[in-house]
Order: C-alpha cells, then structure tokens, then sequence
C-alpha cells in the first residue's frame, strides 16, 4: 500500500463476511510509515502544507490525530488482532552537563500518535538478534518485555521478561503467564478462551444523530456570519456535497465527526 486511501480501502474491506472468514490478525508494517501516510492525506483533505495552517488551537493536528486514532481502532473493534511494527536505531546523545556520550535505541515512531498506538497494544516487545548461548556465531532473536532505557511494555506480570522470539515460544509463554495469574488468584486454569468485553468497542455515535448535531452548529454558524468558513470546511472535507445527502458509511462517519469537531471549535471561539 502506497497511501491512506489505500490503507482505509483496506480496513474498509475487514467488514466483509468472507474476509472475516480467512483473517484473524493485521499486521502494519511499519506503524511510523502509516502514519506519515495519514499525516500527507490530512494535509491535501485540508489543503495545506502544514498542520499549522489548518487553523488555530492545534485544530490541523487535532483533524490527523482523529483521521488516524479512528482508522486504526476501528480495526480492532470490527474484532481482528492487531499487530504494530516499528523499526529502531542506536544514536548517540550528549548530556549537556557533563558532555559524555552514550548510545541510546530510538523506535521510529512519531511522538504525536504515539499515545495512540501504546494506548492500543497489550504487549510492546523489542526484538534484538543475540549470540545464543553454546552455539556459533549465528544470531539468535530475542523478545525483551520489561526494558527500563526502551519503551516496552506487557499486560501480564507473569509474563517472561526475555524470551527466544518464535511463535510458539510466545504461544506458550502467553499460556504460562495466564495459568501463574489463576495460581496467584486461587482458580484453575482449564486452557479454554475466556471470553470477555472488547475494550475497543466502538463508540462512535449514531449516523443520524451525528448528521443532525453537524447539521445543527453548521446552521448556527451560517446564521451567525461564519458562512464562508462553514462552506470551506464543507468543500475541503466533503468536496462541497450537502451534509444531509450523505448516506450512513464509515467514511462519511469520520467526516462528519471531523467537520462537527471543526465546527464546535468556531462556535467556541465566536462564544455562541
């Protein structure tokens, strides 16, 4: 995939009954180049070279944090796994202190969407090739779960904090760090799937009520001599069609939301 378009063609495509059928598990690879994906089509929706031109208040931020937070969360509420990467670099810093150096890991992952992402994973593991142990020089992958120099992160206080990295290694340590947890609270594990609420569930409002609040400010605002930001907004974000001719999808759904955010920051500012 060479765009955000082709990348929400995609996610769109997760809805299909026969796709839900082959697939269990996304992969994006890489997370840091999906959202510079994202980053350059906000740009062209909004019509300008760069965020701060959108508007005032972070508003040309706030439209790509919501295109992105909404596209890739919506993947894990229509029920698929989701899996993240990212790639990383050793560069060396400064202090400006004491003017030594160290080598310190960077994950190339864009710090505004980076709430976003850590906020969706369970498990954050850094990958790093390793001599093993009694063997030849032929390098070994490992998984680390709980670095303190590199943002890593697990869910499960039983799980292993390094481990070799192959499927069923981390198969069996998820199983292991389950069955320690039923151990530490007293219950049997029986191995069977516990099936429990999805924490990424949507909750996106109704397409109507959505299409009537937008319906609604914009009609205030027409009415309060901002029309000429009202019409811009609606060409730049729906190419000038008229917000009740849109029919229920999940793309006119982050439109509408992303013009009715618009839209209440202008009411806000005028105090209306």
């Amino acid at each position: 995939m060479q765009t955000w378009s082709d990348f929400k063609s995609a996610v769109k495509q997760l809805d299909k009954q026969s796709n839900r059928e082959k697939y269990k598990v996304c992969v994006i690879d890489t997370i840091g180049m999906c959202y510079q994906a994202c980053y350059q089509y906000m740009l062209t929706q909004m019509g300008v070279s760069e965020p701060g031109e959108a508007g005032a208040f972070g508003m040309g931020w706030k439209k790509i944090r919501n295109e992105f937070e909404v596209t890739v969360r919506s993947i894990v509420q229509k029920g698929y796994g989701l899996i993240m990467l990212a790639h990383s670099d050793e560069v060396e810093r400064e202090d400006k202190i004491t003017k030594k150096k160290t080598v310190v890991t960077k994950i190339d992952i864009d710090k505004r969407p980076d709430l976003i992402i850590k906020g969706l994973a369970d498990f954050t593991l850094y990958l790093r090739k390793e001599i093993k142990d009694g063997t030849a020089d032929v390098p070994t992958v490992y998984a680390y779960s709980d670095l303190i120099d590199i943002d890593t992160k697990s869910r499960s206080r039983y799980f292993n904090p390094r481990f070799e990295f192959t499927y069923e290694n981390l198969q069996a340590e998820l199983e292991q760090a389950v069955q320690k947890q039923y151990e530490a609270e007293g219950r049997v594990y029986s191995g069977e799937q516990v099936v429990t609420t999805n924490p990424y569930a949507s909750t996106r409002p109704d397409f109507e009520q959505l299409q009537k609040d937008t319906i609604a400010v914009a009609n205030l605002l027409l009415n309060n001599g901002y029309g000429d930001d009202v019409q811009d907004i609606l060409l730049k974000i729906f190419g000038g069609k008229r917000l009740s001719e849109l029919t229920e999808s999940d793309d006119n759904s982050n439109k509408l939301e992303v013009a009715l955010t618009t839209f209440n920051d202008i009411k806000a500012k005028a105090r209306l």
